[in-house]
């Protein structure tokens, strides 16, 4: 551990360092004290020893001085009785005497030495004195006697004085000994004093240290719970006592901020109580454990057995109280069933609505969960809602019968109003023709003002009843994959007469990669052509301008002028039914102010925008953005003939697509080979073009694969290609061989003999005698045989009698209508084949539009362009009649 770490731990850790601290202090010094205690007794135990061994050597001088003694008195019992046992203790004596003199000359050497020496000459003389009483000689006896007593006694005063010298040693050594074990015992004493002394001191200043700030802590404490500022804290710190000061006075903020808060949650419960109360619907609060916390007194006025709920009741307690007092409508229903499925709604509403009756009405009873896992319930008084509710229903059901007379009033208007003018229109194209023919061209200005209010007025009507089904919400979207070029270049062709009328120049300028959009191709053009005729009408020999180009998912239309121009304020109106920029505008122009009214509803629709700039005097700018692809899924309506075309030249790919497109044929295209084959089994095409030279896999290849295929070999292919070999084509397979570059008008020719012969009758079925007579007459004119019936029951019968090659049927007709009709042919086996082109005046729905498009070739709209299209339809679906029979009539 770092010395840093460390003393952080200490610096915040005080106290246990202290008492450690505290406790260590006490411990080294009682170890000291043991160990002065325990030297002291080790010096005193080392006296005791030495006195101890003085005594031991003054023991063995005593012992040493009474052998002496006894040996002395044997020998001197031996000179006086000269009897055996004397002598033999006197041996024993000396032995033991001798053995103390051999200790005492351990400690006394030379002292021992002499007494040895005068022992030994006393032992001597002794024995001489012995020897001369035993042979009879008494008087050298008792001179030697006198002689060993004399040495005797000086061996007793070496004895005595050495006892003596020892027995001083002895007792100076016990009381050195005395004297330290005194002096050991004092200073003892004064050292464990002095510990005790120093121990207390640091106890004391150690708990004063700790204690001290205990009790500011705990007069703080005391402050905090009365709910009073802490007022002598100490210091904040790191250590304890500072840790403990901080942690008290945040919890008096704390505390001061909960009071607060609580008195806020006190008054905004009063507030919740007060608006509770105030709101009109009942309501009541539950727990998580179902027990009613809160309610209103709307409430109580609702159900008033709750007003008799003890406090804490719960929610079945609430339904148990309803259902006695007859609140709860059971019927036949079990009340402990009922009551089960209240409780499980009420355990998991997940927001759930219900309405319910009650005593007075019917009531809305809303239940959600709280956060806390409670339950919020509110009861609404709905008895005048269901009251109006009932009555906006019955109101909705008018509006509905009312809204279905509009529809069915505008599709009869649509019928009427159109039908005539068809007649008008066709007859006066038909009189024009024919003036111009004969020569007689004074009636041709008068026939086309003729023309010319009868397309007005067609649009006019065409536009109210858009604009009618656009605010009753029935206009429809068609959407399918339109090819821009070539829908732009019909534009362009459609729209050029009437931008040159007022010495206009017209500039169609394509993005590049323009591509495909998902559209509905009949609103589009509409809007394209509003735009156009609108910058036509306000511009006088100027140059009008459709540009279009393709930004990201989106497709951008800009058609510009350099007209009159128009203001900010002319600008803000300018989209509004019947309504023109300014009125000297309708006046000096002319119009109605749909067409752009229409051009706003219809771009919306597809999803788009439609904006303006515009200046006085320096012309305007329309800009359509629509999305290139529509969320709604495409619904396309394929001609019926289909052709392939298999190129490995791009270039040449697209012009030979382009045109063949162009005369009504759906259109497939690929790049090589296999890409082909496949293209050719999933859509199985009526009629394949087909080049040979190609990379990777040769049109000789394909060939032979789509004649070896029991799917595809009956399918005509016609070799377009550069290489020559007319018969090997032909061998192969092919029906006919085409050198590139090709005569389009003979390919086209060719795969309309391929797809069928159609010089056949043509049955017209339509109740209005002059749209018969006009298509005859248009019929007739192109090489058609026609036959004509008046109604759906006589058309019927006459395809019984002898079927038509094609039939051009009217929807809308007494007794049998054209769907029905359209039924029939479908449902018989000898009839089902037949091509019917729908030529009609009805504002179609959509699904009527995808039922049409299951059951007949096409849909041609009775008006300005009926007659070209209906010859296109024809053109596209059954091809021309031969050249033989043009000109006839029935």
């Amino acid at each position: 551990m770092s010395p840093t770490s460390t003393l952080r731990r200490i610096t915040a850790n005080r106290i246990p360092w202290r008492i450690g601290s505290l406790t260590a202090i006490l411990l080294g010094a009682l170890v000291v004290s043991t160990l002065v205690v325990a030297l002291e007794f080790t010096a005193n135990q080392g006296r005791i020893a030495e006195a101890t061994q003085r005594f031991h050597r003054l023991q063995i001088a005593a012992e040493a001085e009474r052998n002496f003694g006894a040996m002395r008195y044997w020998l001197t019992e031996l000179a006086v009785s000269l009897l055996t046992l004397s002598e033999t203790k006197a041996h024993e004596a000396r032995d033991r005497l001798e053995s103390s003199l051999e200790n005492l000359g351990s400690f006394a050497p030379e002292t021992a030495g002499q007494i040895g020496s005068a022992v030994d000459g006393y032992w001597d003389t002794s024995i001489a004195a012995v020897d001369a009483y035993t042979d009879g000689n008494r008087i050298i006896g008792n001179t030697l006697g006198a002689q060993a007593r004399q040495q005797g006694a000086a061996v007793n005063e070496a004895f005595t004085a050495l006892v003596n010298d020892l027995a001083r040693e002895a007792d100076a050594a016990n009381a050195v000994s005395a004297e330290a074990s005194r002096a050991a015992k004092t200073r003892a004493v004064l050292v464990c004093l002095a510990i005790v002394g120093l121990g207390a001191l640091l106890t004391v200043r150690v708990l004063r240290q700790i204690l001290g700030p205990l009790r500011r802590i705990n007069a703080a404490m005391s402050d905090v719970q009365e709910g009073r500022p802490p007022q002598d804290l100490p210091p904040d710190g790191p250590d304890e006592f500072g840790r403990l000061a901080h942690t008290l006075r945040d919890l008096y903020e704390t505390q001061q901020a909960r009071r607060q808060l609580e008195a806020a949650a006190a008054e905004q419960r009063r507030t919740v109580v007060t608006a509770i109360e105030t709101i009109p619907d009942g309501f009541s609060l539950y727990d998580a454990n179902d027990r009613l916390m809160l309610r209103n007194q709307r409430f109580l006025e609702m159900f008033p057995a709750a007003a008799n709920l003890p406090e804490g009741a719960g929610y079945g307690d609430f339904l148990d109280a309803a259902i006695a007092t007859g609140e709860v409508d059971l019927g036949d229903r079990d009340p402990g069933a009922w009551k089960a499925g209240r409780m499980k709604i009420h355990a998991d509403p997940a927001g759930s609505r219900k309405e319910m009756p009650y005593a007075s009405g019917w009531m809305m009873v809303t239940r959600r969960k709280t956060p806390d896992g409670g339950t919020v319930c509110v009861y609404s008084d709905i008895t005048e809602l269901r009251r109006r509710q009932t009555e906006l229903e019955v109101a909705r059901a008018e509006a509905e019968a009312a809204n279905e007379s509009k529809s069915r009033f505008l599709a009869s208007m649509s019928h009427e109003l159109r039908t005539p003018l068809n007649a008008i229109i066709g007859y006066s194209e038909m009189l024009i023709e024919d003036s111009e023919d004969e020569g007689n061209t004074a009636m041709v200005p008068d026939l086309e003002k003729i023309m010319a209010s009868g397309r007005h007025l067609l649009a006019l009507i065409n536009d109210i009843l858009d604009l009618s089904k656009v605010e009753a919400g029935k206009m429809e979207l068609h959407l399918e994959r339109i090819d821009l070029t070539a829908l732009l270049r019909e534009v362009e062709a459609t729209v050029a007469p009437l931008v040159a009328r007022n010495g206009n120049r017209l500039q169609v300028t394509l993005g590049p990669d323009l591509g495909d959009i998902e559209s509905d191709r009949t609103k589009l053009r509409q809007n394209l052509f509003n735009l156009l005729s609108n910058a036509a009408k306000f511009t006088d020999h100027g140059q009008i301008e459709l540009e279009v180009r393709r930004e990201d998912e989106a497709v951008r239309f800009d058609v510009r002028d350099d007209g009159i121009g128009m203001s900010e304020e002319q600008m803000a109106r300018l989209f509004q039914p019947f309504s023109q920029a300014e009125s000297s505008t309708a006046s000096t122009y002319g119009g109605t102010g749909l067409g752009l009214s229409i051009v706003r509803s219809f771009t919306e629709m597809m999803g788009g925008e439609v904006t303006v700039r515009s200046a006085p005097g320096k012309g305007a700018c329309f800009t359509l953005t629509l999305p290139a692809r529509s969320e709604a899924a495409v619904v396309g309506r394929d001609a019926h003939f289909k052709v392939l075309i298999i190129d490995d030249d791009t270039a040449a790919l697209s012009s030979l697509a382009e045109f063949v497109r162009g005369e009504g044929y759906t259109v497939f295209a690929s790049c090589d080979g296999q890409t082909g084959v496949d293209l050719a089994r999933t859509h199985h095409p009526d009629v394949i073009l087909l080049d040979v030279i190609m990379p990777e896999r040769d049109g000789w290849s394909v060939l032979r694969e789509l004649k070896q295929d029991p799917v595809l070999c009956e399918t005509p292919v016609i070799l377009v290609t550069v290489v020559a070999d007319r018969d090997m084509g032909l061998a192969f397979g092919a029906v006919d061989h085409m050198i590139k570059p090709v005569d389009p008008e003979r390919l086209i020719d060719r795969i309309q003999r391929l797809v069928g012969d159609r010089a056949r009758e043509v049955l017209v079925v339509d109740d209005d005698p002059a749209t018969r007579a006009l298509f005859r007459r248009l019929l007739v004119r192109e090489g058609w045989a026609v036959r004509e019936a008046s109604d759906g029951a006589r058309a019927l019968a006459l395809i019984a009698e002898h079927a038509p090659g094609l039939v051009i049927l009217d929807l809308m007709m007494p007794n049998i209508d054209g769907f029905e009709v359209l039924r029939h042919l479908r449902s018989a086996s000898d009839s089902a084949d037949i091509p019917v082109i729908v030529a009609t005046s009805k504002d179609l729905t959509r699904r009527e539009i995808d039922w049409l498009g299951a059951h007949a070739r096409d849909v041609v709209r009775k008006g300005a362009d009926g007659r070209g299209d209906l010859l296109a339809a024809i053109h596209r679906h059954v091809g021309g009649a031969p050249a033989t029979q043009k000109g006839t009539d029935e």
